[in-house]
């Protein structure tokens, strides 16, 4: 699904990432771990196209999207979420889910004033709603749900927007203990049930070792260890990471 090849980025005069190689296989979710100022975040952006690599390669799906813009790598289905979650705060949580969907559905522009149509969008915003119990905020505006219920209006809208590969920043940022196990959840099956991938970037590793195959470690800007979630928590060199020298 997504191959990077020997990516350097360098911004200023700093060296931010040095050398990274990574592979992720299709259905497979990608945890990337490592302190802060490490480049997880510089890596989504280069992966996305928000930055640009001073060197190296990526290869998404067997094309070469090094150089492509970010709403070029998008159509190809690579998506993009941030540490802000990406919805219309101003507008109600349907109208929220109801502007992706007459995006990719191809709704025509008459959509409303049918109502075979307007019955078609509303069974499928109560679908996507029933499914994470967010029914109850249908008419909501989308600035008064908790921080764990905007996570899991942004994934609505990217199962929505479709996609091989989803690139996801921080998912448990400003999110409850309680919401964290039906945002894992929610994560899962948006991987599992199209066979997408994921790869999410997690300071919260107790969630993030239960939800992903594998795990990634960063250290300045390079790969310092990967490998299988029962095995890196069991490594001295994690402990280094985090409360040693590295």
């Amino acid at each position: 699904m997504l191959t990077v090849e020997d990516l350097f980025v360098q911004l200023g005069q700093s060296p931010v990432l040095q050398g990274i190689n990574l592979s992720i296989r299709e259905g497979e979710i990608v945890g990337l771990i490592g302190q802060n100022g490490c480049g997880k975040t510089t890596f989504l952006n280069a992966l996305s196209g928000y930055v640009k690599p001073t060197a190296g390669s990526v290869l998404f799906a067997g094309e070469d999207v090094t150089n492509l813009a970010p709403e070029k790598r998008a159509s190809l289905g690579m998506t993009r979420s941030f540490q802000t979650p990406g919805v219309f705060r101003e507008m109600t949580v349907e109208e929220n889910l109801l502007i992706a969907l007459e995006r990719v559905k191809s709704y025509p522009w008459w959509w409303q004033f049918s109502s075979k149509w307007r019955k078609k969008a509303d069974t499928e915003v109560q679908r996507l709603l029933e499914t994470v119990n967010l029914q109850d905020h249908k008419h909501s505006y989308a600035g008064v749900l908790s921080g764990g219920q905007l996570r899991l209006l942004e994934l609505l809208r990217l199962e929505i927007c479709g996609g091989k590969l989803f690139l996801i920043d921080e998912p448990t940022a400003g999110v409850a203990p309680a919401m964290k196990k039906v945002l894992m959840r929610s994560l899962k099956e948006l991987a599992r049930g199209e066979g997408r991938s994921l790869l999410i970037v997690e300071h919260d590793l107790k969630f993030l070792f239960e939800l992903v195959d594998r795990v990634v470690v960063f250290v300045e800007g390079r790969v310092y260890m990967e490998g299988k979630p029962e095995e890196v928590v069991k490594d001295p060199r994690l402990q280094e990471v985090y409360f040693g020298t590295k």
